[in-house]
């Protein structure tokens, strides 16, 4: 089965650029186009795609708010936001408001269909290099109190068995359920399990938030530069 895309940005000929390349791909379709923040929640909500492609600067509600709105509503969708923008403080907000992706407008169409792939198989893709602006942001921030984590994973941090916690330091490495399960020699649907459960003992809702609490609370240990975090 194909997967299942929605393109939102501004520029039609963005747009248009996003739909040839990925036209050429078998295994992917695009099944709609969206020029503002409204359009794409109307999108999603009627597709139900496998995975947007986000701008950020958008009029009528914008990326930002539209990739936290659609982690609430949609969290199996997988947001993957291009953007000119590669400033720590974007990264930080657009991950922790549910982004599983983070590309610059001038990456290779290669690393777009790339990021699409790995994303879809339950990933995350970010470039080695904005990861680290990423990192530095978390390594700045001591309070709690930081967007994308809800209240109540903020009051403690439940006993996580020691393979949940193996799981949680390759899901902050970037790995997608395939590769966690190669690396553990396990089942894919085992590893599905084990993040089921640490998400609900953590009071999660995706991976994303995950990987935010787990760096924030010191549960598992910062991924250095030389780890692959775009493939």
């Amino acid at each position: 089965m194909a997967i299942r895309v929605v393109i939102a940005d501004d520029h039609p000929l963005l747009r248009q650029g996003l739909v040839k390349i990925l036209s050429m791909e078998p295994d992917m379709e695009v099944v709609a186009e969206a020029q503002d923040g409204e359009e794409v929640l109307q999108h999603v909500a009627d597709q139900r795609p496998d995975i947007v492609l986000m701008d950020i600067n958008m009029p009528k509600g914008g990326g930002l708010d539209a990739t936290r709105e659609i982690s609430r509503r949609w969290p199996e969708v997988g947001v993957i936001v291009l953007t000119i923008y590669d400033e720590e403080q974007y990264l930080y907000e657009l991950i922790s408001a549910g982004a599983r992706g983070y590309l610059l407008k001038d990456s290779e169409p290669a690393r777009v269909v790339e990021a699409i792939r790995q994303v879809h198989q339950g990933g995350s893709f970010v470039p080695p290099d904005l990861m680290n602006k990423v990192l530095g942001q978390f390594r700045r921030l001591h309070s709690a109190e930081t967007v994308g984590v809800p209240r109540r994973a903020r009051t403690g941090s439940p006993a996580l068995t020691e393979r949940e916690r193996e799981i949680l330091q390759l899901i902050v490495d970037g790995r997608s359920n395939a590769e966690i399960a190669a690396a553990l020699f396990i089942s894919e649907k085992t590893v599905k399990n084990h993040v089921t459960n640490l998400l609900r003992k953590l009071g999660l809702e995706d991976r994303t938030q995950a990987a935010v609490y787990a760096l924030r609370h010191g549960l598992v240990a910062f991924p250095d530069s030389s780890v692959r975090q775009s493939s």
